[in-house]
């Protein structure tokens, strides 16, 4: 599968993703599909008041899916509807091999069990060779595109795929560099001045990306913490999106890295992580 993958099922934060996807698939112009991976237990229903059903087959799950998928987008959609006979972490995995991008909701329910916190979000944040969004609740529509810069080529991958999500969304781009003093008592010039080859720094880096066309210049800003805590700060009620670079070689199934991990934990909207 190729284009918008997004992990569905009955859940609140799998109809935020599914929302989420289906818009960023129209503007960018790709295919959407809605993938819901199930299996004899693990069964879905449109009500948590239905009761497991022997019968349940492909067809009862394609049908589920099909209503899931209008009740939140309308009859009048052009999202493709996929049912897989696999657990979710291995349907998943084959989906993101050829994606151009994983959505999938804070948490989720029967084949989504746990996502966020649990081993199949997880997983996927880890080992998904595509950017993985993640949607939460209180994600908001408009605001700002915040992106973390540290000098590393995960990072400049980073802030290439927020520029384009900015630019195409129409909304200010916000690039944030973690900074500490690098010596404790330093007078005030001396501190401006550090903190200003800080701000040239993260210019300079943004200067070797082709940044897409963007309605106003990107905003540097450098702020005392740790990276983490620093996005966190910049992003908080003003930003629509936050984006971070993956640390982790997938080649040896590294660590996602600390800060993608942070960030995606406790942002209060969705998280674009970029392999």
């Amino acid at each position: 599968m190729t284009g918008v993958i997004v992990g569905d099922d009955e859940s609140e934060t799998a109809a935020l993703a599914l929302r989420w996807a289906a818009d960023y698939g129209c503007r960018r112009r790709l295919g959407v599909t809605a993938l819901m991976a199930w299996d004899y237990i693990g069964q879905h229903h449109l009500s948590s008041d239905e009761a497991f059903d022997p019968r349940y087959s492909a067809d009862t799950a394609a049908e589920v899916l099909d209503q899931l998928v209008e009740r939140v987008l309308g009859p009048d959609n052009h999202v493709t509807r996929e049912v897989t006979l696999d657990r979710a972490i291995d349907a998943l995995d084959d989906a993101a091999a050829t994606a151009d991008v994983m959505v999938i909701g804070a948490r989720g329910l029967g084949g989504f069990r746990g996502l966020l916190l649990g081993s199949v979000s997880r997983h996927v944040l880890h080992h998904a060779p595509c950017p993985v969004v993640v949607v939460r609740h209180g994600d908001r529509s408009e605001g700002a595109v915040v992106v973390g810069i540290d000098g590393s080529p995960a990072a400049l991958r980073a802030a290439q795929w927020a520029s384009e999500y900015a630019s195409t969304f129409e909304r200010p781009l916000i690039a944030v560099h973690a900074w500490q003093p690098p010596i404790v008592g330093l007078s005030r010039d001396r501190v401006l001045a550090e903190r200003g080859t800080a701000e040239a720094f993260v210019r300079q880096q943004l200067s070797q990306v082709e940044l897409a066309q963007l309605r106003e210049p990107v905003a540097v800003r450098v702020l005392e913490g740790r990276a983490a805590a620093t996005i966190l700060a910049a992003s908080d009620d003003v930003a629509s999106l936050v984006v971070v670079g993956a640390r982790g070689d997938r080649s040896i199934r590294a660590l996602l890295g600390s800060v993608a991990d942070q960030v995606v934990r406790h942002a209060a909207c969705p998280v674009a992580v970029v392999p």
